[in-house]
């Protein structure tokens, strides 16, 4: 492939990526949702299987995704119907939104995520094939670095807009931000027109179970350890919104939005360029950051504070994006191929029953011990950091 070629190829890739996370920050199941299911009255236990439902939905059906996909060479074919699928689950969240009551919106929306989790299943495996294919080791990344930064900015002004028209805030501007994550989606299908990315199933391996896949590979094994534990830098930010909401019913939405973006916008480029040096390193020190907010959220949360409240949110939103980039470029190094697509499956499988299950005890404790599970999911991200010194390094 020619340096010309190679540029474009990741510009393309760039642009679709940060499209897609910047949807993603609009219609997140951190900020967005918990605010739309705390404002309409939803129960309790709906806004506490949001984070579950959006993470182990796209993360259960990899392994069986997997086996059909790897039949088909082009890659970024199946990727674009996994966008199509999003795309169409968001714009049915609309008329949900405007036309049904507080529980029938929230169980609707409860579904419709999950069908939205089906997609981004399909574009999770398939976008790490493009990504391996197309982009050599040592960019990829910077890639999900500056996809992430570039997508936070656009979100903070999103965010920006919503904050200096917060008065007139009305039930249009929310079906406004669920709509433009749609159209987000479906405006990267033509950009991915000129994408090739072919990975051939190698016939004489086929694929193994997912226990076998564990066993032969150690550094998979540890690295799933570790992402199971710090799941929680994720679990725990729709409490961050919805205690703070709770405290006096304000719209304080744009703010989470905005703290979330700004940590992508400032963080995800060193994020990924550290990952690029070391992921593992990269690991330990944003699980570090998600321990020390969460830990102060649980101290000074009921000072009643929304700027400390909002600024350690920004703190996890830093840690989270460290996270996040670390374990998918590690993911990316520790593998080649169709081995990759197996990797990723059998990581994701795993960490989507995981998950689930995890959501499932916390819907039922969440209405028993209330901010207490703050402190409980703080535990899980300190043990998150201790295991990731089990993690070899992968350069």
């Amino acid at each position: 492939m020619s340096k010309k070629r190679q540029f474009s190829v990741f510009i393309r890739l760039v642009v679709i990526s940060t499209m897609t996370k910047l949807a993603d920050i609009l219609i997140s199941a951190k900020t967005t949702l918990p605010w739309i299911m705390t404002s309409m009255g939803a129960p309790s236990w709906m806004i506490s299987l949001l984070v579950p439902i959006r993470e182990s939905g796209s993360l259960i059906p990899q392994l069986p995704l997997k086996r059909r996909i790897q039949h088909f060479v082009r890659r970024e074919r199946v990727w674009r119907l996994g966008v199509l699928v999003q795309a169409l689950a968001i714009l049915a969240m609309v008329p949900s939104v405007a036309l049904l009551g507080s529980f029938g919106a929230g169980l609707s929306m409860l579904i419709l995520l999950l069908i939205l989790s089906l997609g981004r299943a399909i574009c999770s495996l398939t976008m790490k094939d493009m990504e391996g294919v197309l982009i050599e080791k040592g960019r990829r990344g910077k890639l999900v670095g500056i996809a992430s930064g570039l997508s936070g900015l656009l979100s903070l002004i999103s965010a920006g807009v919503l904050i200096l028209g917060k008065s007139q805030f009305e039930q249009a501007w929310l079906l406004i931000i669920i709509a433009s994550a749609s159209v987000l989606f479906l405006a990267t299908l033509p950009l991915s027109l000129a994408l090739r990315a072919r990975v051939t199933s190698d016939q004489k391996h086929p694929s193994q179970s997912f226990l076998t896949t564990l066993r032969s590979d150690k550094a998979l094994m540890h690295l799933i350890i570790s992402r199971c534990l710090l799941l929680h830098s994720a679990l725990i930010a729709p409490f961050f919104v919805s205690i703070t909401t709770g405290q006096d019913g304000s719209f304080h939405l744009p703010y989470f939005i905005a703290a979330s973006a700004l940590a992508a916008f400032l963080s995800s480029y060193v994020w990924g360029s550290w990952s690029d040096k070391s992921a593992v390193l990269t690991i330990r020190i944003a699980s570090g950051i998600c321990v020390l907010a969460s830990s102060a959220f649980y101290c000074f949360f009921d000072i009643g504070s929304l700027w400390l409240n909002v600024g350690l949110f920004f703190l996890l939103s830093v840690g989270y994006a460290g996270v996040r980039t670390a374990r998918k470029t590690y993911l990316l190094d520790i593998a080649s191929g169709d081995t990759r697509t197996e990797y990723v499956a059998t990581a994701n499988t795993i960490v989507g029953y995981v998950l689930l299950a995890f959501g499932g005890v916390y819907a039922v404790i969440y209405p028993m011990i209330d901010h207490h599970i703050i402190a409980l999911m703080s535990v899980f991200l300190l043990l998150g950091l201790g295991q990731s010194y089990w993690l070899r390094k992968e350069k």
